[in-house]
């Protein structure tokens, strides 16, 4: 019987080995140089929007306009572009852009936010992170 669990075992692993090795995202080649960089460009992107998350959980929604505007919005990339596909470029601006929209929405809200308030900043966050997971679900950088 404990034969038979090691084989199993064996089968699984080998199984889950070969599903995690066929990663069918399109991979990205950057230069040496600059794969470091870009990796932490897109983790200040993580930073930023857990930034604007916990101005959001404090109801500061002109804090969170703030941190958007200032480090999601367009213009803040770092010349990675001419290295990324276009259909990568286009959706990190369709990302860039979606927070320009986002800050727009929550620097409108009033001090005593009401529920369709909140649901309208929620509606705009969620369509910064659609653009993350859609991004995050194409590409993958080696």
């Amino acid at each position: 019987m404990a034969r038979f669990l090691t084989v199993a075992l064996a089968v699984v692993l080998m199984a889950a080995g070969d599903a995690a090795a066929e990663d069918m995202r399109t991979a990205i080649t950057l230069p040496a140089d600059m794969r470091g960089d870009f990796l932490e460009h897109m983790r200040d992107h993580m930073d930023s929007l857990d930034d604007v998350m916990v101005e959001l959980a404090a109801a500061d929604f002109k804090a969170a306009a703030t941190v958007a505007r200032e480090r999601l919005v367009p213009g803040t990339g770092a010349g990675f572009g001419r290295f990324l596909p276009i259909e990568f470029r286009e959706m990190g601006l369709a990302m860039h852009r979606a927070a320009a929209e986002f800050a727009q929405v929550v620097a409108r809200v009033p001090p005593e936010p009401t529920a369709a308030d909140w649901q309208q900043a929620m509606t705009a966050l969620e369509d910064i992170t659609a653009q993350c997971r859609g991004c995050h679900s194409a590409f993958r950088i080696e």
